[in-house]
């Protein structure tokens, strides 16, 4: 059996549909034998590797309550009428908690920090709900390898994590910067994997023999309108840019054997009520990644027997 390594990236909501492409190992009866991911794509990889079938994983989103209409868009270009302190922390308090307040779980895992000057939230409530929900809490207890990304805020790098405590590592991949607190382990004060490496291929690649790559880094989305964005547009829309910028120079470099990017039109990176639309819309990419896992696999079996023929004639003579 072909050695599979599996990347899922980072790209907040975007990063639900990685459960369809799980759900195509699944009936593949494909089991990777590495994970790598970055911020969402370290969260779905870490239950992925825990054991939950792509199914399960999807139970889990299935109970979420996602009845706030709220957007990304309509929390961040609100107008703000007067300037006035306390309306404006008022408001901007409202949006967030109902802007989050979209899972049913995850309403509780928003612990806001408005005045903290490191982010607007803490992070203890996400670090709880992976408390409650995770089946295993070290990376020795996985069932597949994994491999987590973060990045060392004051050494400017990436930093790998594949021991100790799972946790911690997911919340350190996850905390995007200005939104969620930095998480400091040991002498590192450690930010958002995607600001370093948002698909991590690159990792594992070597020691596995066919390299999945699932790329859900979005696109600016453009209000079609000129105008300067507002600050928190410009936060989100700043980490988008740098994190396309990265993943097309890691391509020239050297590519995944399977490379696949859903077009998701419109999702940005906290828009998690989407979540119904974002698995429909990835229906071709799925049949795409089915196709070519496929079409790897043969082309390996036959390598394999044309490699294993040429060793017994060698025998022979």
């Amino acid at each position: 059996m072909k050695k599979i390594g599996l990347t899922l990236g980072g790209g907040g909501a975007r990063g639900i549909c990685h459960i369809e492409f799980l759900k195509v190992l699944d009936e593949m009866n494909l089991k990777p034998y590495m994970i790598s991911g970055t911020s969402i794509g370290a969260i779905i990889g870490a239950f992925y590797a825990s054991g939950l079938s792509g199914e399960e994983i999807n139970d889990i989103l299935d109970t979420i309550d996602i009845s706030t209409k709220k957007t990304e868009k309509e929390i961040t270009s609100r107008e703000k009428e007067g300037n006035k302190l306390e309306k404006f922390v008022d408001d901007t308090i409202t949006d967030l908690k109902g802007y989050y307040k979209k899972f049913e779980n995850i309403h509780k895992m928003i612990d806001i920090s408005f005045f903290k000057n490191t982010s607007f939230i803490y992070g203890k409530g996400v670090e709880k709900f992976f408390e409650e929900n995770l089946p295993v809490k070290t990376f020795e207890k996985l069932k597949i390898p994994l491999k987590i990304v973060a990045t060392d805020y004051w050494e400017q790098k990436q930093v790998v994590f594949d021991s100790g405590d799972l946790i911690p590592a997911i919340r350190a991949s996850m905390s995007i910067p200005a939104v969620f607190e930095p998480v400091i382990i040991g002498e590192m004060v450690l930010i958002d994997g995607g600001i370093t490496n948002n698909l991590p291929y690159d990792i594992i690649q070597d020691e596995c023999d066919i390299t999945i790559a699932i790329d859900v880094s979005g696109n600016v989305i453009n209000p079609k309108k000129v105008k300067a964005p507002n600050l928190f547009d410009n936060i989100m829309n700043s980490f988008v840019i740098l994190q396309d910028s990265i993943i097309k120079y890691q391509m020239k470099i050297k590519t995944p054997d399977i490379y696949i990017k859903p077009q998701l039109e419109d999702v940005g990176i906290l828009d998690f009520h989407k979540a119904n639309d974002v698995l429909e819309s990835v229906k071709d990419d799925v049949v795409q990644l089915r196709k070519e896992l496929e079409e790897k696999m043969q082309k390996r079996s036959r390598i394999k027997e044309l490699g294993d023929n040429l060793k017994d004639r060698i025998k022979n003579l």
